[in-house]
């Protein structure tokens, strides 16, 4: 086998795993891609869902919500002035 074809045959396997490797990264940026999406649809759900619940609950108990708002930003000041 002379040099020149051992050359080519390199360069050819070279090229042929290239390829290979863009086409598979290709589908695993594709399968990623629909995973974040389901992700993002599957969030966007849920906290639709908490939003909906949270403001029935606002307003079937103003003054109970009205003060575990204030509680929660004096425990979040509390822990804030703590790791200053």
């Amino acid at each position: 086998m002379d040099a020149a074809k051992l050359r080519e045959d390199v360069q050819q396997a070279t090229r042929t795993i290239q390829e290979n490797l863009a086409e598979n990264i290709g589908r695993v940026q594709d399968r990623m891609e629909e995973r974040v999406r389901r992700g993002v649809g599957q969030t966007e759900s849920l906290l639709s869902s908490l939003n909906d619940e949270f403001g029935t609950f606002v307003r079937e108990a103003p003054l109970l919500a009205l003060g575990g708002a204030f509680a929660a930003g004096y425990v979040i000041a509390k822990v804030a002035r703590a790791f200053k």
